[in-house]
């Protein structure tokens, strides 16, 4: 049998220096979910609404919904006469969903209460709008549910209110 002599085999093996250094996982932290937030509205959270002066157009407000994980869609809900929860007189107009966007600030989102469309309670004048918007889907998927605003714990919503005067038969 033949044998190597150690110096040629550290030759050999010199020659081929291959090392295998096991290469960890890199952990990154999971990105933040940032709550949305209402950039501006016209007219502003907390005025009254009023018709148009050019002719007496219908009561509305347009909001421009932001949130910073532009990945998200927004859910939202305009509410009348809420809270709080009155049966036969809160009403939730149909859900809106924004769709994800590539940038913060989203399209402005325009609503104006119909007295047939949102079936506003009839009996008094004056009303309340609230704005409820997330991005996670409401807790409830029934409107009608006593507590059409709220969201499944540990998410986060924004809110914004106005008042209006409207007479429904």
């Amino acid at each position: 049998m033949r044998s190597l002599h150690l110096p040629a085999l550290l030759s050999l093996l010199g020659g081929s220096s291959a090392c295998v250094v096991p290469v960890g996982p890199e952990w990154t932290d999971p990105p933040t979910n940032y709550p949305p937030t209402i950039a501006r509205t016209a007219p502003a959270s907390g005025s009254l609404l009023t018709r148009e002066i050019d002719g007496g157009g219908p009561l509305s407000v347009t909001v421009w919904l932001a949130d910073q994980n532009t990945r998200d869609k927004l859910y939202v809900r305009f509410i009348i006469d809420y809270p709080p929860f009155i049966a036969d007189v809160t009403r939730v107009a149909p859900e809106v969903i924004l769709p994800p966007e590539n940038q913060v600030e989203r399209q402005p989102l325009a609503f104006a209460p119909d007295c047939n469309a949102d079936l506003i309670a009839s009996g008094f004048t004056n009303h309340r709008l609230m704005l409820a918007a997330s991005d996670r889907p409401f807790a409830s998927a029934a409107p009608d549910q006593t507590a059409p605003d709220q969201v499944a714990p540990g998410n986060a919503r924004v809110e914004g209110f106005w008042q209006f005067e409207m007479d429904c038969p």
